[in-house]
């Protein structure tokens, strides 16, 4: 599960601030041909200045008139004009007592900031089809590319470290990239029609509560390893406090999660860590970039995609846990989010990366973009998830239980007869610790229903039913169940109350 990095010696040592003339420094991200987030939020520039209550003065050349803030404990912070010309334009930053920085090629667009552990960060090169996905993407040259070093710390800093500084996708840095991060953008920005800046900030191995700010660790209870990874760092806040609280202060549009496989095992906390983070990693961008960030910014993850074929383990659980318990998103307790469906995209013949690692990134990225263009652009004539049970009728005498998709509404593509379970129970009026798990095939279907048995309780009470209970369910793309009309699989499903 844990991903080596294979590119050490790339690693730029560079803590420092950018720093032109003088005693004026912007924080270490703001460089040369990065993106910033465009109109109608405004872009937040900072940094440090030796001169206490000077003014600080920037402007984007051609793009209305200069703002200005004034240095208060060697701080300073403001908000440059809401722009949605794209550029690329010069970032002109001053200050009274002569300091002069000056940004090249920046670009205004929408700043994605991407993290989680192993499956975010596999990379450009890893992927199916890598070579021919690399040409393509260099092309791309208004998708800027930042990625964060591995860095953990016991408290908040202020400034990281980098393995690739803002670029343009090249031969050198774009196969090392995260490939769901980039092929997200580069799918997006096909809608979008303007620049897309990608922060890549994720570390293989790693659990949630290592991203979790201080305040959300303390909402849940911590979770118990048997076996902490040497590698990764699994310690509550350490990669927040040094590869995402460095970068609340800039502007952004939304962020990208994929992560869970090192919390299998800790469902019923992970229901509480995701909310959690979610909600504090809301509340601090907002507040650190002058309110320019949204407060309900979209966020969009992966659940979680194969593992070990043919076992019931506790991957399927922490796939329902990443919805708070809802099976979808958005829904009540994580309003705002859009989630990608992975558990049918099972690599095809030997994977040499294991199971844990599908190469096939590509239609992660696109059920991704499907969620952004409904949730995060407001597109919502763009259908994004997968059908799911909202009614129930069952037959005593046939022992059977009929199972209504989307009220009706979605048109079904059923592909295997193989995927559901019910619970078995003799006296109890729910699912419990007592209860059997048999399997119920599917034994009819229409336009908007599926039809499976329960004849495999025998004598007992059907008191539970779930879909996909499997870490791997199905070969690729053959899971029972589809939209016929976007070809997006329905999540997985459990009710441990009797499902009618």
């Amino acid at each position: 599960m844990v991903k080596t990095c294979t590119f050490c010696v790339l690693l730029i040592l560079s803590l420092y601030t950018l720093q032109a003339h003088g005693a004026l420094k912007l924080a270490s991200y703001y460089r040369d041909h990065m993106v910033l987030q465009r109109g109608p939020q405004q872009a937040v520039l900072w940094g440090n200045a030796d001169t206490e209550g000077d003014t600080v003065t920037a402007q984007v050349i051609g793009q209305g008139s200069a703002v200005n803030t004034t240095v208060q404990n060697g701080n300073w912070k403001l908000r440059l004009p809401a722009i949605k010309d794209p550029g690329p334009f010069v970032v002109n930053v001053i200050s009274g007592d002569g300091g002069h920085v000056t940004l090249n090629d920046v670009l205004f667009g929408d700043v994605w900031f991407c993290s989680g552990q192993s499956n975010m960060e596999l990379d450009m090169n890893q992927i199916l089809n890598s070579a021919y996905e690399i040409r393509k993407g260099i092309e791309k040259k208004n998708i800027r590319l930042l990625k964060v070093a591995h860095v953990n710390s016991s408290s908040p800093q202020y400034d990281t470290k980098y393995y690739i500084r803002w670029t343009v996708p090249n031969k050198q840095y774009l196969p090392q990239f995260s490939a769901v991060c980039f092929l997200f953008a580069e799918y997006l920005q096909s809608h979008l029609n303007y620049p897309i800046g990608l922060v890549d900030s994720a570390w293989g191995g790693t659990s949630i509560e290592a991203w979790s700010p201080h305040d959300a660790v303390q909402t849940c209870p911590l979770p118990h390893y048997e076996n902490y990874l040497e590698c990764c760092p699994m310690v509550p806040e350490v990669l927040y406090n040094a590869m995402v609280h460095p970068f609340l202060d800039m502007t952004i549009f939304g962020v990208l999660w994929y992560q869970g496989e090192t919390n299998e095992g800790q469902d019923e906390i992970y229901k509480c860590q995701i909310k959690a983070l979610v909600d504090s990693w809301r509340k601090n961008f907002n507040q650190r970039s002058l309110g320019e960030t949204p407060v309900d910014f979209p966020f969009g993850y992966v659940q979680l995609a194969t593992g070990n074929p043919d076992l019931v383990s506790a991957q399927p659980a922490l796939r329902w846990a990443q919805t708070v318990g809802y099976g979808y998103s958005p829904n009540p307790a994580l309003p705002d989010t859009f989630m990608a469906v992975a558990m049918d995209l099972k690599d095809v013949g030997t994977n040499p990366l294991g199971p844990y690692h599908p190469r096939d990134k590509q239609d992660v990225a696109q059920r991704l973009v499907l969620g952004a263009l409904n949730v995060a652009y407001g597109r919502k004539n763009i259908e994004f998830q997968g059908p799911f049970p909202t009614a129930f009728e069952k037959d005593q005498d046939q022992k059977t239980l009929t199972i209504e998709y989307d009220h009706g509404h979605t048109p079904l593509d059923i592909r295997s007869n193989d995927g559901f379970d019910v619970c078995c129970n003799t006296f109890a009026p729910a699912c419990d610790g007592n209860s059997t798990w048999v399997k119920a095939l599917i034994t009819g279907h229409d336009n908007s229903h599926v039809t499976v048995s329960y004849a495999g309780c025998g004598s007992r009470r059907l008191v539970g039913l779930r879909y996909a209970w499997k870490s791997q369910p199905c070969e690729f793309k053959q899971c029972a169940i589809y939209s016929a009309e976007s070809d997006l699989p329905a999540p997985i499903y459990i009710t441990k109350s009797p499902p009618a």
